[in-house]
């Protein structure tokens, strides 16, 4: 009987495990060789405020300094994107030993939630060029497991990967040219 009472319960318990899982996380990384040294490419990456210089989809940056949650001093920018949309993002790290800069984004005009990323400049195996790595994590706009079109993970994702193909592309022509 006292089995019996713990498999039931087990079996009543199961269902609402399951209902406790959100959406999986995905990853989305994005790689570009750039014919220019990882220091010139870092001082354009690690100006917080200059992404309109190379992302052919941002149009102007907003940057203010300002309290975090925990009352630290951070840095926010507002994104002006050229669909029309903006983005709100806070820097979560900059390394300039490590050439890597992270972002958190807090809200936004975007197929995806929970969103944040890491762009990091490594020399290539060449001389005089660098590979640079945008790495992003995030959760789809609805945040659910059985998200609605428009707001799933194949959107999430086909957005992700426009936007760092862009980016990267436009970060290579900018570079590439001086």
């Amino acid at each position: 009987m006292k089995y019996f009472r713990i498999a039931t319960l087990v079996l009543f318990l199961m269902p609402l495990s399951a209902m406790a899982c959100g959406p999986s996380p995905q990853k989305v990384t994005k790689e570009i060789v750039i014919k220019a040294e990882p220091a010139k490419i870092w001082a354009l990456l690690s100006d917080f405020g200059a992404m309109q210089k190379w992302h052919p989809g941002v149009v102007a940056v907003v940057v203010e300094s300002k309290p975090d949650t925990n009352g630290k001093d951070a840095l926010f920018r507002t994104l002006k994107l050229k669909s029309g949309g903006s983005l709100s993002e806070k820097q979560r790290e900059t390394q300039s030993d490590e050439m890597k800069l992270g972002v958190v984004m807090l809200e936004g005009d975007f197929a995806v939630s929970n969103y944040s990323d890491a762009i990091t400049i490594k020399p290539s195996t060449a001389d005089g060029e660098s590979l640079v790595t945008w790495v992003g994590r995030f959760n789809n706009k609805a945040n659910a497991m059985q998200a609605p079109a428009g707001e799933d993970d194949a959107t999430a994702i086909a957005a992700v990967n426009a936007f760092y193909g862009a980016g990267l592309q436009g970060l290579k022509s900018v570079l590439e040219k001086n």
